[in-house]
């Protein structure tokens, strides 16, 4: 399967080379955002393996704001594309903890190095965090979710929802939500209940409490999630839904 890349380039001419370059060397480009809010969009559709970002896109916001809104919903990898080399701008970027920083004009070579090593350094970190995070055990009934030194017990027909947030999953209940060290993927591993269905790569949600679902907004009691209109049909499968005249 093609690594697929996100990029954040204000000159269009610009982003239609990247986008090019990026395809003939194999990567699929998902399209070029400039808004935060649509970049988190398609994370939430689409797998997505790298950002590729511009520091300087001639608006307010920089590419480094742009990564840091970003990485308030997803973690994901970015290089720095930036014909500035100032530290005060290097020190920014470097707060968000960038797979690469690639000064223009650069080589094509040291271009396709860095996207690899990021891609498959972030992949290898995730893999080994899967492997720490699994600090919740999983019954037929229940799960176990770590609290000091005990578990507390809660039980499957109580969670509304499981959400994803980051490198933590929150697990709703009618009265309380509680946070563990996991990511969704890792947890439906282990969680199987024919209750849930998963409506968005963020939200897993019990059918059982599904009050309504408006448009693209699924409801469960205080809580509300959207999810994409394209998988309106696949979600709305999974409810037998009464013709009326």
């Amino acid at each position: 399967m093609k690594k697929s890349i996100i990029t954040v380039e204000d000159n269009l001419v610009v982003a239609e080379d990247l986008k090019d370059k990026l395809e003939s060397l194999g990567y699929e480009v998902l399209g070029n955002f400039l808004d935060p809010t649509e970049i988190v969009e398609v994370l939430n559709q689409r797998t997505v393996h790298l950002l590729v970002v511009d520091i300087l896109l001639g608006q307010e916001k920089t590419g480094i704001d742009v990564v840091k809104e970003v990485y308030s919903h997803f973690q994901i990898p970015v290089v720095y594309l930036t014909a500035n080399s100032e530290s005060a701008m290097v020190k920014m970027a470097m707060e968000t903890h960038p797979a690469a920083y690639l000064i223009k004009p650069f080589k094509l070579s040291e271009f396709v190095i860095n996207i690899d090593l990021a891609i498959k350094n972030f992949e290898n970190k995730k893999n080994t965090d899967e492997l720490k995070n699994d600090d919740f055990k999983v019954t037929n009934e229940a799960i176990f979710i770590p609290d000091n030194q005990m578990h507390i017990r809660i039980n499957s027909s109580d969670i509304y929802a499981v959400e994803a947030d980051g490198s933590y999953i929150k697990i709703l209940t009618r009265d309380k939500k509680y946070q563990i060290s996991s990511n969704l993927k890792n947890f439906t591993k282990q969680f199987v209940d024919s209750r849930f269905v998963r409506i968005s790569r963020k939200h897993l949600v019990n059918k059982t409490y599904v009050e309504r679902i408006n448009g693209n907004t699924i409801y469960l009691g205080e809580y509300e999630f959207q999810f994409s209109k394209l998988n309106r049909q696949e979600i709305l499968s999974h409810f037998k839904i009464l013709k009326t005249k």
